[in-house]
């Protein structure tokens, strides 16, 4: 191709040079620009095939279009060159040339279809013979915009053959890598052997150990399902299926109470929630909210970072599940990696993925309301305890926790991710993808309608006694009467098999209770009950210690009940007030280090894996640091608490 094409001013510069088959080609060398004006938007629009895709799609497509000027003699794009771009001519004439000779002069339109296709190299050369202007548009975008439109390619697929009678379609399978999770087979050996011998040991051993027979069983059991969540040798559900399995088929438990899982409040609130977040995203409201917010926000990463963490925040003691918030959040940080132009695994890309994770976890002991289990930690104050930890009161007792939490949190992540990145989207862009968005649809006002009837009922619930657990099923079986929700997208959009791990585990604690293992846990911690009365700072120290022990096999929510249940009569008996106790299990009970500790980071994990959006070494390493953060934030609570009276 030539390389003295005449490239238009730019705002930007976006992208380098590529080689192609050996020669230069720059059709979006680095004077390419973004673009954002209206002529742009009517040309999407007004295409015969890209005009029919949705709105929220073009959209999202908006910021990725740069424009491109060609002098006339120069070559777009040659035959068998990879395809990587997609192409819209805006003026000037273009002359294709088939691979059989076949000739054809292109005043409007578009070309380059091989780009959303599975065809690695384009089938015809594109030469400008009048001096002409183009919009360009990645095979990258191109395939989001396929995936998001089910008949595009097969329209696509049309023009493409039906530009020239009689041609011949080849195809050539484009490679495109994904991330997968990815182990050594030395780490498969070591864990699958783990898997089965660890059983063996503590059914042969076990009764030195001074267990009953079923606690040996389960025992047995309950490590083969660990070493496979702790080595990752099968997707996060399977283990825990397995374990419902071995136990339902050893006969250890009832069946009501091993398959509880299913029937729990906690299965109900995910369930909604999820249907919930499908609607807000595939409805656009998700969408229309993050770009409504990036136009209002300082154009900076600080800005970007806030927004999202806010929108975690704000929720929070409206949706009473972490694993229900991370399903709402979750794609609006795809969305802004994505209209921010983030480098992939980049240090800015990272930073706003601990923004987005924090920000629907940071305050979940904060709020009583934000998860089931701090209902369950209430439950067990005593009633004089339960009149005065209400709502606000209970807020207002954590403050300090909860803002020093956030502050270690942003203080850290400032300073481990800083980095020279800039955002990529000019307030124009933003504003015109809103334009393309157009009204709020029906199915965005029931998203709203959905958000604003579990906010009403969970804050009235002391007046209607409605469980929230309840109001977000009703919420979701209106979302399916009315057709918000349909079946194509309950099949697909919802998370069945985080609902099989979240209903597994379920299981799995209320089988541990059933056997009393509860209890005899419960036997060995007795001796916590006189540092709590004689030396508070250093019981706090060792509970620390203690719950990160247990976490490393015992889900977040079974280590509060399972220590919540033993601590707080202790605390009772030793003059301490129950509800400190309580909330120290609360916030010390959120530390993990590895993804299986952890289920409502697993989604967001999934979303990485698929993208490729944020360095995960880098986010676990900051997680892990930042576990002590709530060491911090109680220690820095004690004097609050002092002054209080609580303690």
């Amino acid at each position: 191709m030539n390389t003295n094409s005449d490239m238009s001013t730019s705002i930007d510069d976006l992208q380098q040079n590529e080689n192609r088959s050996g020669k230069e080609f720059a059709p979006m060398n680095d004077r390419a620009t973004q673009v954002a004006n209206q002529k742009v938007m009517d040309t999407l629009l007004q295409d015969r095939v890209l005009g029919q895709c949705k709105s929220q799609s073009l959209a999202r497509l908006l910021p990725k279009v740069t424009q491109q000027r060609f002098q006339s003699g120069d070559a777009i794009f040659r035959a068998n060159e990879k395809a990587d771009h997609f192409y819209l001519l805006l003026s000037g004439t273009v002359r294709m040339t088939s691979a059989q000779g076949q000739v054809l002069d292109m005043t409007n339109g578009h070309f380059g279809e091989e780009a959303a296709s599975d065809a690695a190299l384009y089938l015809a050369e594109v030469t400008c013979t009048l001096d002409c202007e183009v919009l360009c548009i990645p095979r990258a975008a191109m395939m989001n915009l396929v995936e998001a439109n089910a008949t595009l390619k097969t329209d696509l697929f049309l023009s493409l053959t039906g530009r020239f009678s009689g041609q011949e379609m080849v195809r050539h399978v484009a490679s495109e890598k994904k991330e997968g999770v990815t182990h050594s087979k030395m780490v498969d050996v070591i864990g699958w052997a783990l898997a089965l011998l660890c059983p063996l040991l503590i059914l042969e051993f076990g009764e030195q150990w001074h267990l009953s027979n079923k606690a040996i069983i389960f025992s047995a059991i309950f490590s083969s399902t660990v070493i496979m969540w702790a080595f990752s040798l099968v997707d996060d559900y399977i283990p825990s299926l397995f374990a419902l399995l071995v136990i339902l088929v050893t006969g250890l438990v009832p069946a009501g109470v091993i398959l509880s899982g299913f029937s729990s409040d906690g299965f109900l609130m995910a369930l909604s929630t999820l249907g919930l977040g499908t609607v807000v995203v595939t409805s656009g409201l998700g969408y229309r909210f993050i770009l409504w917010m990036l136009a209002r926000l300082p154009n900076s990463q600080l800005w970007h970072n806030v927004g999202l963490f806010i929108t975690g925040s704000i929720i929070t003691p409206i949706i009473p599940t972490a694993n229900g918030r991370i399903a709402i959040v979750a794609p609006f940080y795809l969305d802004m990696v994505e209209s921010l132009s983030l480098k992939s695994r980049g240090a800015a890309a990272t930073r706003l993925a601990i923004s987005c994770f924090g920000g629907i976890s940071l305050f979940s002991a904060v709020f009583i309301t934000s998860k089931s289990v701090n209902f369950a930690v209430f439950g067990l104050l005593s009633p004089q305890g339960q009149d005065k930890f209400q709502w606000l009161t209970w807020c207002m007792a954590a403050l300090v926790a909860g803002f020093t939490l956030v502050a270690l949190n942003g203080a850290a992540a400032f300073l481990m991710f800083r980095n020279q990145e800039r955002a990529h989207l000019p307030k124009e862009i933003v504003e015109q993808q809103l334009a393309l968005l157009g009204k709020v649809k029906t199915r965005e006002w029931a998203a709203i309608a959905g958000i604003v009837f579990m906010v009403v009922g969970i804050v009235t619930s002391s007046i209607h006694r409605v469980q929230p657990p309840w109001l977000g099923f009703t919420m979701f079986f209106c979302l399916l009467l009315c057709g918000s929700l349909d079946k194509k997208e309950l099949k697909e959009k919802v998370d069945w098999t985080f609902l099989l791990y979240m209903s597994g585990i379920t299981g799995i604690v209320a089988s541990f209770n059933f056997l009393g293992l509860d209890k005899e846990l419960g036997a060995t911690l007795q001796s916590l009950g006189s540092y709590m009365r004689t030396n508070f700072e250093l019981f706090v120290l060792l509970l620390f210690a203690l719950v990160n022990v247990i976490r490393i096999v015992v889900p977040i929510n079974a280590a509060v009940v399972i220590l919540a249940t033993v601590l707080m009569p202790l605390a009772d008996i030793n003059g301490v007030n129950a509800w400190v106790v309580g909330f120290i299990v609360l916030m010390f009970a959120e530390v993990w280090f590895l993804p299986f500790q952890c289920s409502y980071y697993l989604p967001l994990q999934e979303l990485n894996r698929k993208h490729g959006l944020y360095s995960e070494k880098s986010f676990l390493w900051f997680n892990a640091a930042l576990n002590f953060a709530r060491l911090a934030a109680v220690y820095a609570s004690i004097p609050y608490w002092k002054m209080l009276g609580i303690l």
